[in-house]
């Protein structure tokens, strides 16, 4: 025996009633619902554009080295940091800037994007004007400082060994890419100007000794004394070194050399502005 169920027609108004499962979606919603998944759809498109067209197309493929640095391409771009896939939209060239003059070899460094898919790094390097003794690592080791007081390497070369010595200086640990106190500066400013103005003169100098004033003095002033390698006698000067003292000292220290008085000399001061001889004890 089988029952039978009558089912209502669920539009039937009889009952006054509509069940909510086949309620019509009202005319405005309908009206969005279109607009927003075909805004959906165009965002999707266009991500899947950019990830798989456009993106592989912005890869760094060419990158350009200027440099005055015996460094290789491939030096270069270890010390860059790019390795593996880099985009051109979203390299950050400030940052590649900062790792390259981190570097102590290289004094400045300009990074720039040449669109669709290069990179141009252009790299200075340091020159040296000084040879000084740093305490690196419990070892006294001759290092190379530029004008800036920065030392960027440890003298390996015998070419570097014609560079004036600037002695004298606090002994203080001195890692490569470090920087001398800051009163000396201007010393090796000096040093940088001579060498550029008259290069002839600076292989004239074989070490300048830096004489501190004392701890006592706030201004950090210092006497030079300045040895020459065509004189046994030193010349002492004041905190300046330029091309007019030099050329005067080897006026002063030849004229006495023809007079025969040079060998009882132990320096010349210049500080005054006149000679002062100091003659040796005996």
């Amino acid at each position: 025996m089988s029952n039978v169920y009558a089912v209502g027609d669920p539009t039937a108004g009889n009952s006054g009633t509509t069940d909510s499962r086949y309620a019509s979606v009202p005319p405005v919603t309908a009206r969005l619902t279109r607009p927003i998944l075909l805004c959906l759809t165009v965002v999707c498109a266009l991500f899947l554009l950019a990830r798989y067209a456009v993106l592989p197309v912005l890869t760094v493929r060419h990158i350009v080295f200027q440099s005055d640095l015996e460094l290789s391409e491939d030096e270069l771009l270890a010390i860059s940091g790019l390795q593996g896939t880099a985009y051109w939209h979203s390299l950050a060239t400030e940052t590649i800037r900062k790792r390259l003059e981190a570097y102590p070899l290289i004094r400045k460094a300009v990074v720039e994007k040449v669109f669709p898919d290069t990179v141009r790094m252009t790299v200075w390097g340091r020159r040296p004007v000084a040879l000084v003794l740093a305490d690196m690592g419990g070892r006294s080791l001759p290092v190379l400082v530029d004008n800036e007081g920065v030392v960027f390497k440890v003298c390996e070369d015998a070419a570097d060994l014609d560079l004036p010595v600037v002695s004298g200086l606090p002994a203080t640990d001195a890692s490569l890419g470090s920087r001398l106190p800051g009163a000396y500066a201007p010393l090796f400013q000096q040093l940088r100007l001579l060498r550029d103005k008259s290069p002839s003169l600076t292989r004239l100098l074989s070490e300048v000794r830096i004489i501190s004033h004392g701890p006592q003095d706030p201004q950090g002033n210092y006497d030079l004394l300045i040895y020459l390698t065509s004189s046994p006698v030193p010349v002492r000067a004041g905190g300046t070194l330029d091309e007019s003292l030099l050329r005067y000292s080897l006026m002063v220290l030849d004229l006495l050399s023809n007079q025969g008085v040079l060998k009882n000399i132990q320096e010349l001061d210049f500080r005054s502005g006149d000679v002062v001889y100091r003659m040796k004890e005996g």
